[in-house]
């Protein structure tokens, strides 16, 4: 185990909602989906993962910057339903100190897992909420987040796939979207107009420059 109380990390806690109502064949393909989607974010995120009570996952990233843009890649594929049924995701990402890790992120402590938790077990159902902790609260970043949360939810399975290959591209040029997914430049456009695009992109923006401020 590692001494880490000083550094700042994010937490992921994250439930697929209503995955006891999945068929087998369903729930093997999403199980299945969901690894590979984790595994490919621990490269490109740096972050550590673990599977744990069959339907609920822990995320740990070192690099809080991050931490949303996984966090909103992990829901938004998921929940169009690209290489498994659809599914909806209630999940907590928190800030804070970490004091130790291990292995096993169910057995390591800190400020970060202990607000990732709390939050968590007071989400409703596929809820996304985001807990900075009392001294880094950021009013304005909270209020966004429920505007977020709002549209998220909203959001058709072709509407939220466009929106996953937005954010997934780094914000490309429609056309490079369209041509991924073999669709008209219009036809993305109408979709990322109705997702909210342009909202996430700025929310994204706004989180980054909290985290900034909690690096100083």
């Amino acid at each position: 185990m590692t001494d880490k109380a000083h550094t700042q990390y994010a937490v992921l806690t994250t439930d697929i909602v209503h995955s006891t109502k999945l068929e087998a064949k369903a729930y093997a393909c999403v199980m299945k989906t969901l690894q590979q989607l984790l595994k490919s974010h621990e490269v490109r995120y740096q972050c550590q993962s673990e599977i744990f009570r069959g339907d609920s996952f822990q995320v740990l990233y070192t690099d809080i910057n991050d931490a949303m843009t996984s966090t909103l890649s992990l829901r938004l594929y998921l929940q169009s339903g690209i290489d498994c049924p659809s599914i909806k995701l209630t999940q907590s990402l928190a800030i804070g100190s970490v004091e130790q890790t291990s292995k096993n992120l169910s057995s390591s402590l800190g400020e970060a897992f202990i607000l990732s938790g709390r939050s968590f077990d007071k989400a409703t159902r596929g809820d996304l909420v985001l807990n900075f902790g009392t001294e880094l609260w950021s009013t304005d970043l909270t209020v966004a987040t429920l505007f977020l949360r709002h549209l998220l939810n909203g959001l058709t399975e072709k509407q939220a796939e466009v929106l996953y290959y937005y954010i997934d591209f780094d914000f490309p040029e429609q056309q490079s979207i369209a041509d991924h997914m073999n669709m008209t430049r219009q036809n993305i456009a109408a979709h990322l107009k109705r997702s909210g695009a342009e909202l996430v992109k700025a929310y994204l923006a706004g989180y980054r420059d909290t985290c900034l401020g909690t690096q100083k």
